[in-house]
């Protein structure tokens, strides 16, 4: 048996060499773009580091080369510029890091003894209903 050069190949694994300040950790954080337009396009942050983020979205949606970006169920907001797009990931730099005022709760007003004349009827708290009933 001959061997020909031409059809041998040999393929070598080598470790993806990354060019990383800070340890990068892999998280699934549904988030919001907020373009300047106040438009908004959901996305998913898929690892985030002290430096950067990559994020998964659509690779037909455009967006701006900076802008922010809100974590949905927490109080998390960065300001991020755009480092790389491959398909429908990106690579963000953070710029900035702010946390949200927590919402305020309306407070109820107190109730007047004057206006509030009906009183509930707490009989019927925890009683079955019967279809054929009208009440």
């Amino acid at each position: 048996m001959k061997h020909n050069k031409n059809q041998c190949h040999r393929v070598i694994a080598m470790p993806e060499i990354q060019n990383r300040a800070s340890e990068r950790t892999n998280v699934n954080w549904i988030s919001i773009i907020r373009l300047p337009n106040g438009a908004e396009v959901p996305c998913s942050i898929k690892d985030v580091s002290s430096s950067g983020m990559k994020v998964a979205l659509p690779s037909d949606v455009a967006i701006p080369d900076t802008f922010n970006i809100r974590v949905v169920g927490r109080d998390l907001i960065f300001n991020v510029q755009q480092a790389w797009r491959r398909g429908h990931f990106v690579g963000l730099t953070i710029l900035k890091i702010g946390k949200l005022p927590a919402p305020k709760q309306e407070q109820e007003p107190e109730p007047d003894a004057a206006t509030n004349t009906n009183t509930p009827d707490y009989k019927r708290i925890g009683t079955r209903r019967n279809f054929r009933s009208r009440d």
